[in-house]
């Protein structure tokens, strides 16, 4: 399926953007015929003005009224300083439907607003937990809710959790059973003490995907794109978990190394704190969150060559039973170090 210049003429008359286009880039170009479904994010440049980003969505995930109330959200955090994407409006309505060949799709046109940051390091963590807080704390100050779960749900879907992949290999007799048990055990009974809470802390609108790829810089300040996963989520959870994201998952700037990752995180909530301290009842949940998270982080479980599969498959036997202990350890901490620096 293929998006012409006539087809982005189209979109851009409705939103009343005038300029003379000299390349259109395609940034993700998905097209499945048997499903009906669409996801073409374009970035279009001009000769005489800024570029701009199109974006054509029909998703089942992703209906038209939610991709509005994400746009809503990101036009309320740019209204209340942050760096972040003009949208632009066809008719009162930032996403509009538009028939594109033969489907009806959602479209929605914003700034560009730059190359993505490629790499982590200390000073972008600080600042990466920094803009986490100023989102979370607009976001509360402000009431706002967009109707939908993210994918980073500590008691819900949680697309960074491992905890089924781990017990699919507990399952299977593929590592001890003992060591097996008491990380269960451990790991449930942490879960349960944290869910008894869970409906009382904070939960608003996040970005929800706040990772290094949908972060620019702009003259020295950090603004943040693409809110297609964007979505309510407690607050302290989404900290722990995206933080987890950021510091576990993305690249390393020269002259770090995955030692460094443990680290990251703590700069990173050291950089969220200061834009948004702690209530008691986050406080007193935060080591329980950040421990579960962690223990059972989904790399560190399957994917990664070092993971716990990769090591069952590979029968080092060493190795495995090191990192169920390790991961058992992690799971008994109480107070974890992340905790020592609340409040600097």
């Amino acid at each position: 399926m293929n998006i012409g210049l006539e087809t982005i003429n189209e979109v851009l008359a409705l939103y009343t953007i005038k300029g003379q286009i000299s390349n259109i880039h395609n940034f993700i170009h998905y097209y499945d015929e048997k499903n009906a479904e669409v996801k073409i994010i374009c970035k279009v440049e001009f000769t005489d003005r800024n570029p701009v980003v199109v974006k054509f969505v029909k998703e089942k995930e992703h209906p038209s009224h939610i991709i509005e109330s994400q746009s809503l959200f990101s036009e309320y955090l740019r209204d209340h300083g942050i760096l972040t994407p003009r949208r632009y409006v066809s008719e009162g309505r930032y996403c509009q439907n538009y028939k594109l060949h033969h489907l009806d799709v959602a479209v929605t046109v914003e700034d560009y607003l730059g190359e993505e940051i490629k790499a982590i390091d200390y000073n972008l963590a600080y600042k990466l937990g920094q803009l986490m807080g100023k989102i979370h704390k607009i976001s509360e100050k402000g009431n706002c809710l967009i109707g939908n779960s993210t994918i980073f749900n500590l008691v819900g879907y949680n697309e960074v959790s491992g905890y089924n992949a781990f017990r699919e290999l507990g399952e299977a007799g593929a590592i001890d059973t003992v060591m097996y048990w008491k990380i269960i055990e451990l790991y449930t009974k942490k879960l349960e003490k944290v869910k008894l809470s869970w409906g009382k802390l904070p939960r608003f609108a996040t970005q929800g995907d706040i990772s290094i790829n949908n972060l620019s810089y702009i003259e020295g300040n950090i603004g943040i794109f693409d809110y297609n996963i964007a979505g309510d989520e407690t607050l302290v959870g989404d900290m722990v978990l995206e933080g987890l994201l950021t510091a576990c998952e993305m690249d390393l700037a020269d002259g770090l190394t995955d030692n460094d990752r443990k680290e990251l995180f703590k700069t990173y909530y050291k950089g969220y704190i200061t834009a948004r301290p702690l209530s008691d009842d986050e406080n007193a949940v935060l080591s329980d969150v950040y421990s579960i998270s962690s223990a059972l982080w989904f790399t560190k479980i399957k994917y990664n060559d070092s993971s716990l599969e990769k090591l069952v498959e590979r029968e080092e036997h060493d190795k495995v039973r090191r990192l169920l202990e390790e991961i058992y350890v992690r799971l008994h901490e109480d107070d974890h170090e992340i905790l020592a620096d609340k409040g600097e």
